[in-house]
């Protein structure tokens, strides 16, 4: 495309160069965006803590205006919303799959634990295919947190009204951990173990915008009951005024006994459903003393951490039926954007807290995250 345009390259801890590469041409079975928004994601925070093994690229929340198209892009790419077309929006699976391994194999294209898995703005950069987060090696823009992104063949993406906001369109990742979050409940109802009815009295513990929107959507859902718990005062507000729970509780000064009392007393003997999205292990040992018997556990924050000495006592005396989300699919994400596209009516807005719009932005607002009034902060760049 002959002209230049900037990209985040993570260096060293929290060092973020701004470098310029050449748009490229799209592959003849791909195609070529510019970036309307790009938002910070947990995993993103650690990345930009953590010193790389060598410079590489960052950002998988991310959507954009179609500006250039390979001859075969309509054929090798996964669009839900129909034929792709120059000046089209879209927003990202950021997984593509290589459909050859053992979890392909067995549970089909897109479940993004695949052996072989590239991610947009993810880890790979040792590897000789051109499909890595290396920005020296063409495509270069390979990452969200930059102008443009090289959209590769296998990828699956949505289309984006022209009227949704880039900040709301670009939180489908997150959002589709939660609608994840939320599916591994929906067991048999009548069933042992039950998980989701109308009468499940549910409780978030972590109020950040996975847990948030895990809550609107259950409330959504019509459950009869949701609570959450954290630390923070100011997390517990929002939280409320976002997804309309019916008690929070800040934990901060309690001991785990005053806890799981306070906890049962409120629900009437202990949740059906929990969710776990505080991203602290400790987190899920409380939460399993709180829930009732035959109840579901669902784990979606502490996936890089090892839980503390787990009792058999607190699982199988009770019948918890426990699990986790890593895994998600392009089917999740879609039913997801359909429920983004209720956007006029839910307040996904407010999950957006903080709002920046150069990539010289992004260290400074990831380093915001841990702030009390932070849910999610978004680079949206000024047209």
């Amino acid at each position: 495309m002959g002209n230049m345009a900037k990209i985040a390259v993570i260096k060293d801890v929290l060092d973020v160069e701004i470098q310029e590469y050449p748009i490229p041409e799209p592959l003849d079975d791909g195609l070529v965006i510019k970036v309307e928004a790009a938002a910070i994601c947990g995993s993103d925070q650690h990345n930009l803590t953590t010193k790389p093994a060598k410079p590489r690229t960052i950002g998988h929340e991310f959507l954009g205006k179609i500006v250039a198209m390979g001859k075969n892009a309509n054929e090798a790419i996964h669009s839900y919303g129909g034929t792709l077309n120059i000046g089209d929006r879209i927003v990202v699976y950021p997984h593509i799959t290589c459909g050859k391994c053992d979890v392909c194999m067995t549970y089909g294209n897109g479940v993004c634990v695949c052996d072989n898995d590239f991610m947009y703005g993810g880890g790979k950069v040792n590897t000789s295919d051109i499909k890595n987060n290396d920005p020296t090696v063409w495509p270069h823009f390979k990452g969200g947190f930059a102008e443009y992104v090289h959209i590769f063949a296998n990828t699956y993406v949505w289309k984006v009204p022209d009227d949704m906001p880039a900040k709301i369109g670009v939180l489908l990742d997150p959002c589709a951990v939660a609608m994840r979050a939320v599916e591994q409940v929906m067991t048999s109802i009548g069933g042992l173990a039950e998980g989701y009815s109308i009468s499940s009295r549910c409780l978030i513990i972590g109020a950040g915008p996975i847990g948030i929107m895990a809550g609107m959507i259950l409330k959504e859902m019509g459950v009869e009951q949701l609570v959450y718990l954290d630390f923070l005062d100011e997390k517990l507000e929002n939280a409320k005024a976002i997804s309309g729970a019916d008690m929070v509780i800040n934990t901060s000064k309690l001991t785990l006994e005053q806890k799981v009392a306070l906890v049962q007393e409120a629900t009437c003997g202990g949740p059906n459903i929990v969710i776990g999205a505080a991203n602290h292990p400790s987190a899920t040992i409380e939460g399993l003393h709180m829930i009732r018997k035959l109840g579901t556990y669902v784990e979606i924050g502490a996936i890089n951490a090892d839980t503390p000495t787990l009792s058999n006592r607190l699982v199988f005396k009770k019948n918890v039926h426990l699990t986790s989300v890593s895994a998600n699919t392009p089917a999740c994400f879609n039913r997801t954007m359909r429920f983004l596209m209720r956007w006029k009516e839910i307040p996904f807005e407010k999950l957006v807290t903080h709002e920046f719009h150069t990539l010289e932005g992004l260290v400074p607002t990831a380093k915001l995250m841990a702030n009390p009034d932070y849910l999610k902060g978004v680079l949206t760049f000024e047209s």
